[in-house]
């Protein structure tokens, strides 16, 4: 007979095999891992700045690519345009460049200094040595007042673009294929002198041209000669070549230095043009004169012009017909809406218009026309006028 176990070995429950089942559900999970030191969200910034810095340099390299390929299109542009198989569109290109103040420099990427002198030689306008023949003006006798309509001058070429007829000046349109300008036909040439920023030029800034026209209770004005202008910096306060307001000489020229082409009225109201000293031009009765260049027309014939001249550009230019009536041509450039004049272009306006006599006066961005109190012309600078040293003013 066999022994029946005892109450308590009944009652007792199973605990090893639960033991060894836990075991082996902790063993089928895997090896627990240990909770990292520091709290759980210390971990998240170090992570998020690694990943940061890896988007910004991305960044970086891309831009940094996008510029390089950028730059190489370019350069590879520039190559075919200069470079290319039309020669006149390189000559174009580089005496237009040459021109400014800040692309002088890229003509020089594609071609040596010797190469850009012959291009310049081959792009311009020849020197004219003749004298002006003052007999070729007859002015016609002035009116007792400037706004009386006899005053002004006989009808001109393309009439349907006369803006302005009053005063005694008219004003016309003028456009070409590559330029959009504006032309002042002033009747008297006596209403027509030098303004300047002040009688002793120095370091000091210009005046912007309705300044020097207010200066002077002038009603019109357009921009004058030259000026120290490094790099396209300067002020506008020390102006290039000769300059003689009302007979006085304000700086001095001699015929070996630079802008020594003059331009300017004697006391008959006669436009001379030519290169000459202080000196020569008191001889010459001159009353008011810059100096700029080149001489565009003298005495009825146009300069000889080679190749593209100077490119295109915004110009400046100063005028007289037969009759005495002086003639200031501006042209705007550097814009979508008009690119720029060349010589040549000047040329042709002016002998449409009647010049006998004509000379370029300063361009780029200091070509402005001004007139009753505004501009009418855009120029090249966002900030309007550049300051300048002297101008042609209407009184």
């Amino acid at each position: 007979m066999q022994d029946r176990p005892s109450r308590q070995a009944q009652d007792a429950p199973a605990k090893r095999p639960a033991r060894a089942g836990k075991h082996v559900a902790a063993a089928a999970r895997g090896p627990v891992k240990k909770p990292a030191s520091g709290p759980r969200h210390a971990q998240k910034p170090a992570a998020k700045r690694l990943s940061l810095k890896a988007i910004a340099w991305r960044a970086g390299l891309c831009v940094i690519t996008a510029l390089v390929l950028v730059i190489v299109a370019a350069l590879g542009a520039g190559f075919i345009c200069f470079r290319g198989p039309s020669e006149s569109l390189g000559d174009l290109l580089t005496v237009t460049m040459l021109e400014t103040s800040a692309l002088k420099f890229v003509p020089r990427i594609y071609y040596t200094k010797a190469q850009v002198n012959e291009i310049v030689a081959r792009n311009e306008v020849a020197e004219v040595e003749d004298e002006t023949d003052t007999s070729m003006i007859v002015l016609a006798a002035p009116t007792a007042e400037p706004d009386e309509q006899a005053a002004a001058p006989a009808a001109t070429p393309r009439p349907e673009n006369l803006i302005v007829e009053e005063n005694g000046i008219q004003i016309y349109e003028v456009h070409g294929a590559t330029y959009n300008g504006w032309i002042m036909v002033v009747a008297d040439p006596s209403r027509v002198s030098v303004g300047v920023c002040r009688e002793n030029f120095s370091s000091k800034e210009g005046l912007v041209l309705h300044e020097i026209a207010a200066r002077y209770d002038a009603l019109a004005a357009i921009n004058g000669g030259g000026f120290v202008d490094d790099g396209g910096l300067g002020n506008g306060g020390r102006p290039l070549g000769l300059v003689i307001s009302q007979g006085k000489v304000l700086s001095k020229a001699s015929k070996g230095g630079d802008h020594n082409t003059v331009m300017g009225f004697n006391q008959d109201n006669v436009l001379i043009i030519g290169k000459m000293t202080s000196e020569e031009a008191l001889k010459k009765g001159i009353r008011d004169a810059l100096a700029f260049g080149p001489a565009l027309v003298v005495n009825g014939e146009a300069a000889p012009v080679k190749g593209s001249s100077s490119g295109l550009n915004p110009r400046t230019a100063i005028g007289q017909r037969a009759d005495g009536s002086v003639l200031m041509l501006v042209i705007d450039g550097r814009q979508a809406s008009s690119l720029g004049a060349t010589y040549a272009d000047m040329i042709n306006v002016l002998l449409e218009y009647g010049a006998v006599n004509a000379a370029n006066l300063d361009g780029g961005s200091s070509s402005m026309m001004y007139y009753n109190g505004e501009y009418l012309n855009k120029g090249v600078m966002l900030t309007g006028s550049r300051k300048l040293p002297t101008a042609f003013i209407v009184r």
